[in-house]
């Protein structure tokens, strides 16, 4: 049997008519950089990008969890390589999930990738580039939109269409704010970092996905998210996505695939300086357009176009830099393992202090079955 060797499944039977299955992962991604940038961190923006020129993006050990029909679970630790080239570890997931509950209900709680926009929720072995949207660390900070909390999921299907609503409430993991904000130009180099959720915080997310045909495939999402921000004040985040998909063979394996979709995200946020007594609103936008053709057995090329306006010349406030990229990707599936491949990308950087090149060549390796969601 393929990769039989390499997955490895504990069952422990505990009555009669259910088992309790646990399934170990294993992935592995390395990154190295050449970049027209002074280093290749001053080009990254999320915590898993490359950071070096030689960079170990994650070394990720996982557990899936699976009693009977209506229990399941996820944890996994993460380890990868910092800016200054020293070793870190850290638990990016751990969770159960009920599903069946009546009503057609599931219930997820623990600590969680957040299900926000269309990449929140994956891990970064699952990216289809080497590096996160610009939107993830913009609008969701470094990590993504990681949540501590329950969530709610309502979910509803046809022969033609799924739909489902996801509510979740928790808090956010800490993130370093200082206690006082200076003045303009203060305010203007960490505002990014201080309009994103501090504590508690509330999100939804709507998924509607219609089967055209077997061939044709549409998603449809809107997400909001509301919580307090690390001036005390709220911010109030939303985006919608869509996402259309051909393949050559419908519901079969095998054949030519071909998808493309756009994804957009704004965000207000109320924002105090006490020092300066300065206060107001400040707005942030952005959107991604964004391809995907796989035109050869296991060949995969991607596209995506990115814009974020950080700054607002009619605010007080800007909320980071603003950026412009275009990047492109070549992905080739190999049979080592359950799904690992080899990318080269380029990207092209229009950033504030100028025009950035970059070249990567990243590698990843994945052992085991498809983690529970």
């Amino acid at each position: 049997m393929k990769n039989s060797a390499l997955l490895l499944t504990i069952s422990v039977p505990l009555v009669a008519t259910a088992e309790l299955k646990l399934d170990p992962t294993l992935h592995l991604n390395l990154a190295a950089t050449a970049t027209s940038a002074d280093e290749p961190a001053d080009v990254a923006a999320h915590a898993h990008d490359p950071n070096d020129d030689v960079s170990l993006q994650g070394f990720d050990l996982g557990l899936n969890i699976r009693y009977d029909s209506w229990l399941s679970g996820f944890l996994n630790a993460n380890a990868f390589t910092t800016e200054d080239g020293n070793f870190d570890t850290e638990w990016e997931e751990y969770f159960f999930k009920f599903q069946e509950l009546p009503g057609n209900f599931e219930l997820r709680a623990g600590r969680y990738l957040n299900r926000f926009g269309l990449q929140n929720n994956k891990h970064l072995h699952s990216w289809n580039y080497v590096n996160s949207n610009l939107s993830s660390p913009a609008f969701l900070g470094e990590e993504g939109l990681i949540t501590e909390g329950g969530e709610l999921s309502w979910i509803t299907q046809s022969d033609l269409s799924t739909f489902i609503l996801s509510a979740s409430f928790g808090q956010t993991l800490d993130h370093d704010h200082d206690e006082d904000h200076g003045d303009e130009e203060e305010l203007d180099k960490h505002g990014g970092e201080e309009a994103l959720f501090s504590s508690d915080f509330a999100t939804v997310r709507a998924l509607y996905v219609y089967n055209q045909t077997d061939f044709h495939q549409h998603r449809i999402g809107l997400n909001g998210a509301w919580g307090e921000n690390g001036y005390d004040r709220d911010t109030s985040l939303y985006s919608a996505d869509y996402t259309y998909q051909w393949r050559e063979n419908g519901l079969e394996p095998g054949g030519r695939e071909f998808s493309t979709g756009v994804e957009f995200f704004y965000r207000d946020v109320e924002w105090i300086d006490e020092v300066e007594d300065m206060s107001g609103n400040a707005g942030q936008s952005g959107y991604m357009l964004f391809g995907q053709y796989r035109f050869a057995e296991k060949w995969i090329t991607d596209f995506r176009y990115e814009d974020i306006q950080g700054k607002q010349p009619l605010e007080d406030l800007s909320l980071g830099e603003d950026r412009e990229r275009i990047s492109v990707s070549l992905t080739r599936e190999l049979k080592f393992g359950s799904s690992s491949y080899a990318r080269i990308q380029y990207s092209h950087d229009d950033l504030d202090e100028g025009n950035e090149d970059t070249v990567w060549l990243q590698f990843g390796l994945s052992f085991g079955s498809g983690e529970v969601r």
